[in-house]
């Protein structure tokens, strides 16, 4: 493990926890297991190694770790397991907690986890992270649609989607050279974008978004065309482009396997 080697770093971001006794395990030694599988986790599915490079991106990959780990060891943290069978952690000034307040740990700490992950990937811009590559910063996309909960997860389940959706978009109607452009400044300030990607912006997103919900963005993807046609100059290449060519006669044929557009 690089991110939480010791109980005192690990013991800076779970708090409330009664300090080990002589002779009793320190929490850290209790959560290595779950410690070195969220951290696997975070590699995996967050960001790269080659990401945590600085003190404030170590801060944000060691709440991350600390939360997944403290989340998944919850459950048999107050079960000990006896010669008679399991039971339950208690003393003469301590009680179990309810399944409640269990329960409600438990999504503090998902929400706390995925927080982080949206503020170590906004410091990053993106890079080296599993939000790379699409028109949306953190859970923008999420959020355009009400979801206020479990964000990375939802995150995880429409990420290819998005991919998808996106490609086609480019083939039908942006152009590959034009989503990319999209995609590089989908981590820099409105302001700071061209006047084109602005306006592109005011749409795209909005487009992915309603076809993830599976409603209809006919009329939008047809003021994005219109929007490319007659700006030659901020999209030189997009009237020689593939998705250009779909667009000729100005009426586009739906295609039901590609999906997206005709609904």
């Amino acid at each position: 493990m690089t991110i939480i080697t010791d109980n005192t770093t690990l013991m800076a971001y779970i708090p409330n926890v009664v300090t080990a006794v002589e002779g009793e395990q320190d929490l850290f030694t209790k959560l290595v297991p779950h410690l070195t599988v969220a951290e696997a986790w975070f590699f995996r599915n967050v960001a790269s190694e080659d990401s945590v490079t600085t003190d404030t991106a170590m801060l944000f990959a060691r709440s991350i770790v600390a939360c997944e780990a403290f989340r998944n060891a919850v459950p048999s943290l107050n079960v000990i397991l006896t010669q008679n069978g399991f039971g339950i952690v208690s003393n003469q000034t301590t009680a179990p907690a309810s399944k409640e307040r269990t329960e409600s740990l438990v999504e503090s700490l998902i929400e706390q986890r995925d927080n982080a992950i949206e503020q170590l990937v906004f410091l990053l811009n993106g890079q080296n992270t599993r939000f790379a590559g699409t028109v949306f910063c953190g859970y923008e996309a999420q959020r355009m649609q009400g979801i206020t909960a479990h964000l990375f997860d939802k995150f995880t389940e429409q990420r290819a989607a998005v991919f998808r959706l996106l490609a086609t978009l480019a083939e039908e109607a942006l152009s590959e050279d034009v989503l990319q452009q999209m995609v590089a400044a989908a981590y820099t300030d409105e302001a700071d974008r061209p006047a084109g990607l602005k306006y592109l912006y005011a749409y795209v997103p909005g487009i992915i978004v309603r076809q993830l919900k599976g409603e209809g963005c006919r009329e939008d993807i047809r003021r994005v065309v219109d929007f490319l046609r007659t700006h030659p100059e901020l999209f030189p290449h997009w009237l020689q482009s593939h998705a250009a060519t779909h667009w000729q006669d100005y009426t586009y044929t739906n295609d039901k396997s590609k999906g997206g557009y005709w609904l």
